[in-house]
């Protein structure tokens, strides 16, 4: 055996048992990072929302919600890798589910890029529709961690309350818009499960001691 290959041995029998593998880090920050700035991101472009049907704005919202549906692929692309050698199944069906809700939510942020389209109420239309895949996609998720058996039960609670908040508002048609149509604040239990979720993310992928 050579030093390097002993090295190596002696690093992987210190190695935590509960060690994350430098691949599910390198995941982990993937999804954590784009789920961050697609939070970012969207708070201004809902905010904005309100005065949308001013072209400019109009233009400005839209390409806001493009860029953030190019996001949510990227989280669910991230969780995928994250997850599929403990749940590929349940991982997979994650990966498709947010990249559904990505897919409504580009065409939702058409109808106010595209010349004579719809504006903010056929915005709001496909917007509860997308909603409802990410409420979907969010118990798969949640079905995903669980099946991981390595994640917090913290993390699992959060991710199927969000999941839950997110249908519950989509079928009720209300929109995380402020002053703009009533229950609005149906969305605030999914936003935290959402933190929860990318605060472990964060704490997952920056492990310096994981492996």
């Amino acid at each position: 055996m050579t030093t390097t290959t002993a090295r190596q041995h002696a690093a992987t029998t210190l190695r935590r048992p509960d060690a994350v593998p430098a691949h599910e880090r390198r995941a982990a920050r993937l999804a954590g990072v784009a789920l961050a700035a697609l939070a970012v991101l969207s708070v201004p472009a809902t905010a904005l929302l309100e005065t949308a049907d001013r072209p400019g704005v109009r233009a400005i919202v839209g390409v806001a919600f493009v860029t953030v549906a190019v996001l949510e692929v990227v989280v669910g692309w991230g969780l995928y890798l994250l997850l599929r050698e403990r749940a590929h199944s349940p991982a997979y069906a994650t990966l498709l589910s947010r990249g559904g809700y990505a897919v409504l939510l580009t065409a939702a942020a058409g109808r106010l890029l595209w010349p004579g389209g719809d504006g903010i109420e056929g915005f709001r239309a496909d917007w509860s529709l997308a909603l409802l895949v990410l409420g979907v996609h969010l118990l798969v998720t949640a079905v995903a961690l669980w099946s991981a058996r390595r994640v917090p039960g913290a993390v699992v609670a959060g991710t199927v309350v969000a999941g839950t908040s997110s249908l519950l508002a989509a079928m009720g048609g209300d929109l995380p818009l402020p002053d703009v149509l009533p229950g609005a604040g149906a969305l605030l239990p999914a936003v935290l499960g959402e933190v929860v979720l990318l605060a472990w993310l964060a704490m997952t992928g920056w492990d310096d001691d994981g492996g």
